[in-house]
């Protein structure tokens, strides 16, 4: 029980840090960059399926930080009680449905 509140503490310390909201939008911009090169009509690279996966791990650990930090669904300031928490989860589960 204690290691769980201490995940909790850190990963609560993680998420409220000035740098990781830079972190996060920077991952974001760069993503974002990355989207425009693409042609959805072709099949992607190798090295931009590397990237796509990259980028998803990035966003699976902002996930699960924010999960650990601030609880899934029961606590107050809960990650799925707000609209962008909803939206996170979802873009991010989606990515992991259409790999498998």
């Amino acid at each position: 029980m204690k290691l769980c509140i201490y995940v909790s503490q850190v990963s609560r310390t993680i998420i409220d840090n000035k740098l990781f909201e830079y972190a996060t939008i920077t991952v974001i911009l760069t993503n974002s960059a990355t989207l425009i090169n693409e042609n959805p009509s072709e099949e992607p690279a190798a090295e931009m399926k590397l990237v796509e996966n990259v980028f998803l791990v990035l966003y699976t650990v902002e996930m699960c930080l924010k999960i650990l930090g601030m609880g899934l669904l029961l606590d107050k300031g809960a990650y799925l009680r707000s609209f962008w928490g909803i939206l996170d989860f979802t873009i991010v589960m989606s990515a992991y449905f259409t790999m498998f």
